[in-house]
């Protein structure tokens, strides 16, 4: 503060170089200490500064200059003033005496400056006789007091100066700043007692003036470096009362602490230490490691968690928070208090502590710390019998099991490491157990933790080996089944296992153990000896080296066809023949006739007649080659056959010779030669199938294959394109299997009639349609198809006849079939309607209308009734397009009549007037028919808005344009559709 610090040479100069300026400042404000009079309007006195040599101006004679300026005032607050310029010079000059070693040699010029400007002030004080020049005088000589110390002063002087303006002057504001400076001019002299004495009367006399709470704070340190805790803390709370706002409330909250603290009143330090704590948490500046903020916090949480010590430790700390609140420093909190469990060697409470965190939150991604901060500190302290429960604890905490794991795989590596090697020590420790009680049940406690060690991702590098233990201790425990998966386990996965070799035998010795049992079943063991076959055979390939695995491989499969496990056979009697250097002769007869066996029966074909064409190279008995050969020919065969399967056809046939060709012996041949024969006709290669057809009756005339020759035979002429051979194939069969099976017997006469149409055969083609007319009136379907064949084939041989006979039994058929009609025998009876109508309309369009007109038009309109039924009888059917035609014909019929009646031959003899008479007669006469032709045209035509337009509409259109041309003449659309019908 200013009050405390002399003005530097420049503030001097620029004071003493404006006349007629003010003081440039002062310790006491100059407008209070005058009323508001300023230098401007003191006197004009002019200060003039010769250079001239002076001798040292010393802080006594300054001092002694101001004693005798005092004795000049009588007005006791003008002599206060200026004992309060001689204390503050006084107890600056003693300040800087204490610092004058550390003063540097370049001040000492402006030091000698400062003395003559001093020196030459004074004087005119002493020689000025107006009051207020004095006043302004002696404040600039306070500006500018000398700066090097005067050995002769020391504090006492500014001691006695204070307490003599305390004697002088009632202002509050100067009487409790010098209090103020009168404690720190005792407390810079050693005389802590009385500084503090002077800083109670200040705040007792002026608790709210400026200095109050900085005196308090004082007053607080200095209570508490005397031990008076409890007026301490009062101080500071005090100094806490006055707001945040404050320099000195955070000091004054951890002092606060720490009296509570001192004075055994722990709950009250740590509503101290907590209000700091939440007052610091969140600074910007908590982040700089050496800011008086960090360290202040960090300070705080130390002494928090040694007041918890004196307290009931974590339970004090779970109590506090489940009182007043979270706080997101609560985790440094339970992490402070358990450091200094550990500081004091306390390392059960400190274990204790961090145990506390992971109960109060269980769920927080520090727990796994705060579980490993407890297992250290169980190690420092030497708890083996606390560690391993507490590992264990961790485990179920923390692992693969646990509801922790599977909410926060996030931070999963971040303990993971710790959470393997506990778990390894558990089963290390428990291993060691079992050994030393050998007792089977003893192992299933390290089994348990081995299990739960490879369980846990990631894995490691000693993956296999440990892996190898927890096969062992199943083993030691005699749960072979277990022990087998994880010997097969560790020789299978972790193959660059120094071990691995002796962890797969030791699967095939579990192997043995379990077969051993005698309570397993026929049915378990069977599944058991298929898992040891499998096993046996890895080891043979994964491990060839091994002097054991030629008799492994045999044995295996032998135990393989035992089970019926025909693929594992195969796969190890190939390891087998497949050994360098090759095995014995009977070894590879085994092993060629296992494969081959095997492969026949996996339906394994071509790799069956492989195994067979190998084995026949070796020596063997001559019953035991023919039965070989054999099994050669089939295997072929059943090559031939999966080929047709796929599809395959022309190899399949190929295939199937080749049995008879490879082993023409074989009891397989003739039913080879015959599939052959059917996949050429099948193929359409009957040129192909017919020679091996003809070989097969030869060689096998009274086979019961034999009979269906025939069937065969027809196939054939039809792939060839000879069609009548074919044809009489079928008739033959027809009547074969007439009786016997109906249903082919039909099938074979309809075909052979088909075949006579192909051939272009009419006559042949009409015998077999009535044939089968005769023979199968139903279904009405095919009835119908062949009664309008013979329709065609009778037309186009030109027996009109016929043709109209088999018209009319087309209709007969479709009355009788009713309902069960179908649309096909519908339209073919729709068709033949329409056919058979069309005479009549040729003949009503023929017949002229002559003299006399009432028999020329009987006539006419005698056909028109018969066709007008004919048509009628198609409509009724119901086909759209035959009814669309009917339609138009029926319209055209009375559009004709109505024209050839205006059109009719005139009676002889009629003059001129009975002659119009006679045409109008006619054309009243055929404007009915007119009439009934446009409307029913009409009602043909409107079937376009049903999305019907076919010829016939297309013809009704066009005989309206005639009819109503206004109307019709140029309507134009196209539609393709008919539904509904007139």
């Amino acid at each position: 503060m200013n009050r405390f610090r002399l003005h530097s040479l420049a503030a001097a100069v620029i004071a003493l170089s404006g006349c007629a300026s003010g003081p440039t400042g002062g310790t006491l404000d100059q407008q209070a200490r005058f009323g508001g009079t300023t230098l401007a309007d003191l006197e004009s006195t002019d200060i003039v500064i010769e250079e001239q040599q002076l001798d040292s101006a010393t802080t006594q004679d300054a001092l002694a200059s101001y004693r005798q300026a005092a004795e000049l005032f009588d007005d006791p607050e003008r002599r206060a003033k200026t004992l309060r310029r001689m204390a503050d010079l006084a107890l600056s000059s003693a300040t800087e005496k204490d610092m004058a070693a550390i003063q540097e040699d370049n001040e000492r010029l402006e030091r000698e400056v400062d003395q003559m400007v001093y020196q030459n002030t004074m004087e005119q004080v002493s020689t000025t006789s107006d009051t207020q020049r004095k006043l302004a005088l002696l404040d600039q000589a306070e500006n500018m007091a000398p700066t090097v110390a005067d050995e002769n002063v020391d504090y006492t002087t500014a001691i006695s100066l204070y307490q003599e303006l305390l004697n002088n002057t009632q202002n509050p504001d100067e009487r409790a700043e010098a209090y103020y400076l009168l404690s720190k001019a005792y407390a810079m002299d050693g005389d802590l007692d009385r500084a503090r004495e002077s800083l109670d009367s200040l705040v007792e006399q002026y608790p709210d003036s400026e200095w109050a709470l900085e005196a308090q704070f004082r007053r607080g340190e200095m209570l508490f470096s005397d031990g008076d805790f409890e007026y301490a803390e009062r101080a500071y709370a005090d100094v806490i009362r006055r707001g945040k706002g404050n320099e000195f409330y955070n000091q004054a909250l951890y002092k606060q602490g720490w009296s509570h603290y001192k004075l055994g009143d722990y709950t009250p330090a740590l509503g101290s230490f907590f209000t700091l704590l939440d007052t610091l948490n969140g600074h910007s500046e908590l982040d700089n490691d050496t800011s008086m903020e960090n360290k202040l916090f960090n300070d705080t949480q130390r002494v928090v968690g040694l007041t918890f010590t004196n307290l009931d430790g974590a339970e004090s700390a779970r109590k506090w928070f489940a009182r007043n609140g979270q706080r997101d420093y609560e985790p440094d909190v339970y992490r402070t208090l358990g450091q200094v469990y550990l500081g004091q060697e306390r390392f059960r409470d400190a274990a204790e502590t961090f145990d506390m965190f992971v109960t109060v939150y269980p769920d927080s991604e520090l727990a796994p710390e705060f579980s490993s901060l407890q297992i250290d500190s169980y190690q420092k302290g030497g708890f083996p019998t606390l560690v391993l429960p507490a590992k264990e604890k961790f485990v179920q905490h923390y692992g693969i099991s646990s509801d922790y794991w599977n909410r926060h795989p996030d931070i999963r590596e971040q303990y993971v490491d710790l959470l393997k090697g506990h778990i390894l020590d558990l089963a290390e420790y428990h291993h060691v157990l079992a050994q030393k009680s050998g007792k089977p049940a003893d192992y299933r406690a390290p089994a348990s933790w081995y299990k739960q060690y490879l369980d846990t991702p990631p894995p490691s590098s000693s993956q296999g080996e440990v892996n190898h233990r927890y096969a062992d201790v199943l083993f030691a425990a005699q749960d072979y089944p277990a022990a087998i998966a994880e010997f097969e386990r560790t020789a299978y996965t972790y193959q660059e296992y120094p071990e691995a070799s002796t962890a797969a035998y030791s699967a095939l010795v579990a192997y043995q153990k379990t077969l051993a049992n005698p309570s397993l079943s026929d049915e378990q063991a069977s599944v058991w000896r298929d898992q040891k076959i499998a096993s046996s055979q890895k080891f043979g390939q994964t491990f060839p080296a091994h002097p054991e695995v030629p008799n492994v491989l045999r044995n295996t499969a032998e135990d393989q066809l035992a089970q019926n496990d025909i693929p594992g056979a195969v796969k190890t009697a190939g390891i087998l023949v497949n050994r360098q250097p090759p095995p014995a002769n009977d070894l590879l007869r085994y092993g060629w006739s296992t494969i081959g066996n095997g492969e026949f029966d996996l339906a394994n074909y071509p790799v069956a007649e492989f195994a067979y064409g190998k084995l026949l190279l070796l020596e063997m008995p001559a019953t035991e080659r023919a039965e070989y050969r054999e099994k050669l020919a089939v295997s072929i065969y059943r090559q031939a056959e999966a080929q047709q399967t796929a599809g395959q056809f022309d190899l399949a046939a190929t295939t199937f010779l080749r049995v008879g060709q490879t082993v023409p012996e074989a009891a397989v041949r003739k039913n080879a030669e015959f599939d052959a024969a059917t996949l050429y006709i099948n193929q359409g290669r009957g040129a192909d199938a017919i020679p091996v057809l003809e070989a097969f009756r030869t060689r096998y005339p009274n086979d019961p294959l034999t009979e269906t020759i025939p069937d065969k035979l027809a196939v054939a002429y039809e792939k060839q394109g000879n069609y009548t051979a074919a044809a009489g194939e079928l008739a033959l069969i027809a009547a074969n299997y007439k009786g016997e099976d109906d249903e082919l017997s039909r099938q074979a006469l309809w075909k052979a009639a088909e075949m006579q149409d192909r051939a272009n055969q009419p006559d042949a083609s009409i015998a077999l349609y009535q044939q089968y007319l005769q023979e199968w009136p139903q279904p009405y379907d095919f009835r119908s198809e062949a009664q309008f064949r013979l329709v065609e084939l009778n037309r186009k041989t030109g027996n009109a006849g016929q043709e109209t006979y088999w018209l009319k039994q087309l209709v007969n058929s479709y009355r009788e079939a009713g309902s069960n009609a179908s649309d096909r025998v519908a339209w073919l009876a729709a068709y033949a309607s329409f056919t058979l109508a069309e005479p009549n309309f040729q003949k009503f369009n023929t017949i002229k209308l002559g003299q006399p007109l009432k028999t020329s038009l009987a006539e006419k309109t005698t056909v028109m009734k018969s066709a007008l039924a004919d048509y009628q009888a198609v409509a009724s059917i119901g086909v759209a397009e035959f009814a669309t035609a009917a339609n138009y014909k029926i319209g055209e019929m009375y559009r004709v009549l109505a024209k050839d009646l205006i059109g009719s031959e005139r009676p002889a003899g009629l003059d001129e007037l009975e002659l119009e008479e006679y045409t109008m007669l006619l054309e009243d006469k055929a404007l009915p028919y007119e009439d009934q032709a446009i409307d029913i045209l009409i009602a043909n035509a409107n079937l376009v808005t049903d999305d019907i337009y076919d010829q016939w509409v297309k013809k009704s259109f066009g005989a309206l344009a005639e009819l109503i041309p206004g109307r019709y003449a140029k309507f134009e659309q196209v539609e393709s559709h008919v539904d509904i019908i007139y």
